[in-house]
């Protein structure tokens, strides 16, 4: 199942995207996505459809071509500072 997943990073400078999961299971996720993520970054994946918000490590980032690249999501549960981070980042996003 593909769904669309809100991304949200902490490492370096803070951004928030979209991009689509592919490969989901109770371990980790691929998503495809339209910039790279630094390998071992600490972000946040939110899926609002399905209620699921979750910290997660950067596994891989690949080129996928055309601007797109494949990320490899470990989930590594919930870290308040980084939900407390993200949703302060989105609120400034919602704002520009």
């Amino acid at each position: 199942m593909k769904v669309t997943a809100l991304l949200v990073g902490r490492r370096g400078t803070l951004r928030v995207e979209t991009g689509l999961t592919e490969n989901v299971s109770s371990r980790g996720a691929r998503v495809v996505s339209t910039s790279t993520w630094p390998l071992d970054d600490t972000i946040l994946i939110a899926i609002p459809g399905f209620n699921f918000r979750s910290s997660a490590r950067v596994a891989y980032c690949h080129s996928l071509g055309v601007g797109q690249f494949g990320i490899g999501l470990e989930f590594v549960g919930a870290a308040e500072h980084l939900e407390i981070t993200a949703l302060a980042t989105s609120l400034q996003f919602l704002q520009t």
